[in-house]
C-alpha cells in the first residue's frame, strides 16, 4: 500500500518509529503494524533497529529510493491533471 511505503520513508526519515508516529499524527503501534505488514508482503527486513534509533538494511533502502520516485511520478501527475 502506498500508506505503507510513507510511513516507512517517514521512519527513514526521522530516525525512530516514535517521531515519525509524532510527525504523522498517529500512534507508535500503527506505524509499527504497517512497517510489519510491508515486510510480512515483501518477506524481507526493512528496517534494522538499534540503539541509536533505526536504520534501512539494504533492501529498505531500495525501496525508499523506488519510494522516492513514486511519490515524484504521482505528483508530476496531479500537477499534469490540476493543469489540463
Amino acid at each position: 500500500k502506498l500508506h505503507d511505503l510513507h510511513v516507512l520513508m517517514a521512519v527513514a526519515e526521522a530516525g525512530s518509529m516514535g517521531k515519525a508516529a509524532r510527525r504523522l499524527n498517529t500512534t507508535q503501534p500503527a506505524i509499527s503494524r504497517s512497517i510489519a505488514e510491508l515486510e510480512h508482503a515483501l518477506g524481507v527486513r526493512l528496517l534494522d533497529r538499534n540503539r541509536q534509533g533505526i536504520e534501512p538494511t539494504t533492501y529498505g533502502r531500495a525501496l525508499l529510493d523506488c519510494g522516492v520516485a513514486v511519490f515524484d511520478e504521482l505528483r508530476q501527475g496531479m500537477k499534469y491533471v490540476e493543469f489540463s
